[in-house]
C-alpha cells in the first residue's frame, strides 16, 4: 500500500530501550502555556485534570516502567518549525504546510482539501502523556519482576511458560505482555491486552450517525453497549475472574434502542482465549424472534445496515489473532497527528449541524509504532489493516484499511474518554470513513462511570436474558 507511510521514519526496534532525558511531566508545562493563550474553559479544566497529584504520580510510575514518555520519544525527531500547539489548518492554508503529509493521515488531508470534507479544520494542541490504570501497572510490574515472558503457540494462543493462556491467568491477564515489542506479533498482543482500557465499560447511550456519500444523514441509531474483562480484574468488582468464563477473555454486548425497525436487536460476543476455539457469538433478531449463532465469517458483516463498522471492528479492533490467516508486521516508528483523549473533560471536536462532519477537530502529536496486519488467504474483508499504536498506552491512535485490491477502503479515528487521575478509559467519539463510496459514520458516546460493578452483570452476556432486558 502506497500511503503516508512513505514518510515513515524507520527506527527498527532493537533489544532494550533507551531511557531518554526529561524527568518532568512536560505535558503540564505545555498545557499551562497553551490554556493561557487559548482562553478556553475546557483547556483550563483539562490542565487542572492533568495537574491532579494522583495523575502526576501515575504518569511518573508509568514513565519509570516504560523508560520514557511521549515527550521523550518526540525529542528523537526534528520537527518543522510551524508544527506546534495553536496551529490551525483548514482548506484556506493547507497548501502552506507541505510537511503535513508526514504526520497527518492522507484521508484527513483529503478531507481538509475538499469543499465538503468530513473534517473541515484541525487545531494542534499540546502532546499529552497517557497511561493505563494502576491495576494494569501493578500487574505488569509483577510479571516483569518474575521475568515471565509469554510466547505464541501453534494455535495462535498467547501462553505462559506453564502452558496457561496468558489472557485467562489472573496473574498475567491484566499485564501488558510486551512493553517494548520486538516484532509485529508482540505489538499485536500488547494492543490486544490493552483491551478497551478498562475492566468494565458501559455506553448509555451510543449514537451512531450513518451518512451518505453526499454528507447527508441517512439514519441515526441509538443503542447501549456493555463490555467486561473476565480475568485478572484488579479494580472493579468482581475482582479476579468472573465465574463460568474459564475459556473466554472478554465479552461485549449490544442492545439497539432505535429506530423502530431495528429496535430490540441484541448481540453478545465472547472472545475465546485459545486460537483453536471459536468465539461464542450470538445475535437476537426481534423481527422473527430468532437467535442466530454467528461464525467467524459473520464477524466481517456490518453490525447493522448503514454502518461502516463490522463486528470485527467493534471496539476499534476485535479480529481474532490467527497466524494461519494473517501476517503481523512491525513496520517501524513515527510521529502522527491524532485526536487527543480528552473526552472525560471535554469533546475535542465540534460537529456540524448536518451531523455528518466535524467543523473543527483538535489533534496532538503522538509517537506510534506502525503495525501492518496482512491477509494471507485473500478471504478477509481487508487486505491490509494498518494500525498506528501509541507508544505510551498501547492503543491504536488511527487505523487505515484496504480492500482485497489493496486500495484505500476505510479509516478509523477515535477520541477516548480518558481519566488522568486513574488512567481508566472508555470512548467519547469515533469517525469511520469509507473512502470508496464516501459514506461516513460519526459515533458519539456517553460513558457511564459510576457503579459499574452493579450495572454490568452476567445477564448482559446471556443473549436469552439480554434480549428481555
Amino acid at each position: 500500500m502506497k500511503s503516508w507511510i512513505s514518510g515513515l521514519t524507520l527506527i527498527l526496534v532493537s533489544s532494550g530501550v533507551n531511557v531518554l532525558a526529561g524527568e518532568t511531566n512536560r505535558a503540564i508545562e505545555q498545557w499551562q502555556d497553551f490554556a493561557k493563550h487559548s482562553g478556553k474553559s475546557q483547556h483550563q479544566r483539562w490542565l487542572a485534570a492533568i495537574m491532579d497529584p494522583k495523575a502526576i504520580n501515575l504518569a511518573k510510575r508509568w514513565k519509570d516502567l516504560r523508560g520514557y514518555d511521549a515527550h521523550d520519544k518526540i525529542d528523537g525527531y526534528t520537527l518543522p518549525a510551524e508544527l506546534k500547539a495553536g496551529l490551525t489548518i483548514n482548506k484556506g492554508n493547507l497548501i502552506q504546510y507541505p510537511w503535513l503529509s508526514d504526520y497527518l493521515p492522507r484521508d484527513v488531508i483529503n478531507s481538509l482539501a475538499a469543499e465538503k470534507g468530513y473534517v473541515r479544520e484541525i487545531t494542534i494542541v499540546p502532546t499529552n502523556t497517557y497511561y493505563m490504570n494502576e491495576g494494569v501497572l501493578d500487574a505488569t510490574l509483577a510479571v516483569r519482576a518474575k521475568q515471565w515472558v509469554p510466547t505464541t503457540n501453534e494455535n495462535s494462543t498467547l501462553v505462559n511458560s506453564d502452558g496457561t493462556a496468558t489472557l485467562l491467568n489472573d496473574e498475567t491477564a491484566a499485564a501488558i505482555p510486551f512493553l517494548h515489542p520486538q516484532d509485529g506479533l508482540e505489538l499485536n498482543w500488547s494492543f490486544v491486552a490493552h483491551g478497551v482500557g478498562t475492566e468494565t465499560l458501559v455506553f448509555d447511550p451510543m449514537i451512531s450517525n450513518s451518512c451518505d456519500g453526499e454528507g447527508k444523514l441517512d439514519v441515526q441509531y441509538e443503542g447501549l453497549i456493555w463490555w467486561q474483562k473476565f480475568h485478572g480484574r484488579q479494580r472493579i468488582k468482581p475482582l479476579g475472574s468472573i465465574a463460568d468464563k474459564d475459556q473466554f477473555v472478554e465479552g461485549g454486548s449490544l442492545f439497539v434502542l432505535s429506530p423502530n425497525d431495528v429496535s430490540g436487536i441484541a448481540a453478545v460476543r465472547q472472545r475465546a482465549a485459545r486460537g483453536d476455539e471459536s468465539d461464542d457469538f450470538r445475535i437476537f433478531l426481534p423481527s422473527n424472534r430468532r437467535t442466530r449463532v454467528l461464525s467467524g465469517n459473520d464477524a466481517q458483516d456490518p453490525m447493522y445496515y448503514g454502518l461502516e463498522v463490522s463486528w470485527d471492528d467493534w471496539r476499534a479492533y476485535w479480529a481474532k489473532t490467527d497466524l494461519q490467516t494473517f501476517d503481523y508486521n512491525l513496520v517501524g516508528e513515527k510521529l502522527i497527528l491524532a485526536s487527543p483523549e480528552t473526552g472525560y473533560i471535554y469533546r475535542s471536536a465540534n460537529m456540524a449541524d448536518s451531523q455528518c462532519a466535524w467543523n473543527s477537530m483538535e489533534m496532538e502529536l503522538r509517537p506510534v509504532w506502525v503495525l501492518e496486519i496482512k491477509d494471507k488467504k485473500g478471504v478477509y474483508q481487508y487486505k491490509t489493516r494498518t494500525l498506528y499504536i501509541d507508544q505510551e498506552n498501547y492503543y491504536a491512535q488511527y487505523q487505515e484499511m484496504t480492500d482485497q485490491r489493496d486500495q484505500p477502503y476505510r479509516t478509523w479515528d477515535d477520541s477516548r474518554s480518558w481519566r488522568p487521575f486513574d488512567g481508566d478509559a472508555q470512548w467519547d467519539h469515533i469517525t469511520v470513513h469509507n473512502q470508496y463510496n464516501n459514506r461516513l459514520n460519526i459515533i458519539t458516546i456517553t460513558p457511564v462511570w459510576d457503579d459499574r460493578d452493579k450495572k454490568v452483570t452476567e445477564e448482559y452476556f446471556d443473549i436469552d436474558q439480554l434480549r428481555d432486558l
